[in-house]
């Protein structure tokens, strides 16, 4: 259960930065925006952790590498798919990364499906749905659904190749490597793009990427790695699917409105989460039980 509410915790931070990121890339263009915020966290860990570092092995700096790759190919591919289609449904489709995991699970890590996570990953896509579907949304699929789609089978491999990869290594030198690949690969593409590549000129600014590199990208990447050595991918991604349950939280606290559709679609998703918990088995064995009355 520690290790549910720390990636709980994490999906919170990571709902929170929505708010945070819409209001810094107004001032720093987005590529040079992830590069300063995953060199800081690749910074922050490998400050905190730099005994550990030492013993790095090429295992895990093979495996780090290949995780930034995907990490980055997630975000990259979200930006250029939002210039071609509404935010409504590119929030939909990248959604699509939560019953991608499990699929991916069995093909790659031979991971079983319970029916309880089965039960699960379809309230938290019913959840997503609600969420996501707005009087602008339609199911046409052009160049932009098909960019945001890659990104979600991005970031689904990313968190199936942590549960694959952190088996035998150290959870928090693959986390450095990935954050500074990812960094690194950002701020290549803010070069290859003409972003200016101009440090933060305020103080707002900078408390905004200080805050998303140490907290967002240091402290949540660090927990994933961590944590996913003691749960499967399936039961992570789960977790990882209330983050829009989050965001729209913040949000409402912020003064936007959120319909009642997406209320009940944020429920889903949590239901769904607590539906992979339940031993459903277990459960109707004790219903069974119960039932069972004293003939007269």
């Amino acid at each position: 259960m520690r290790i549910d509410g720390l990636l709980l915790l994490v999906t919170m931070i990571w709902g929170s930065t929505f708010l945070v990121t819409k209001y810094a890339i107004h001032f720093v263009g987005l590529f040079t925006y992830l590069g300063y915020n995953f060199g800081i966290g690749a910074l922050t860990l490998a400050l905190l952790f730099r005994r550990r570092l030492r013993h790095l092995t090429g295992s895990e700096l093979r495996s780090g590498i290949i995780l930034g790759l995907l990490l980055f190919s997630g975000y990259a591919l979200q930006t250029l798919g939002l210039q071609f289609t509404i935010t409504s449904k590119a929030g939909f489709i990248t959604g699509l990364y939560i019953p991608l995991v499990p699929l991916f699970s069995i093909v790659l890590l031979h991971q079983r499906l319970s029916l309880e996570a089965g039960l699960g990953f379809l309230l938290s896509l019913l959840g997503l749905t609600l969420l996501s579907i707005n009087k602008d949304f339609n199911w046409s699929f052009g160049l932009g659904e098909f960019l945001i789609l890659g990104c979600a089978v991005a970031f689904a491999l990313h968190i199936v190749c942590i549960s694959k990869f952190v088996t035998g290594a150290d959870a928090l030198n693959l986390a450095i490597v990935q954050l500074a690949t990812t960094s690194a690969l950002s701020l290549m593409s803010a070069w290859l793009t003409h972003e200016e590549l101009l440090l933060p000129a305020s103080v707002p600014i900078w408390g905004a990427v200080l805050f998303m590199g140490v907290v967002d990208i240091g402290f949540c990447m660090g927990a994933m790695n961590w944590a996913q050595q003691y749960i499967s991918s399936t039961h992570a991604a789960l977790i990882y699917a209330c983050e829009p349950v989050w965001a729209g939280i913040f949000g409402t606290l912020a003064g936007q409105t959120l319909s009642g559709l997406a209320w009940i679609g944020g429920a889903c998703i949590c239901l769904g989460m607590i539906m992979s918990e339940v031993r459903l088995k277990a459960l109707l064995k004790g219903w069974r039980r119960s039932d069972k009355w004293p003939r007269q």
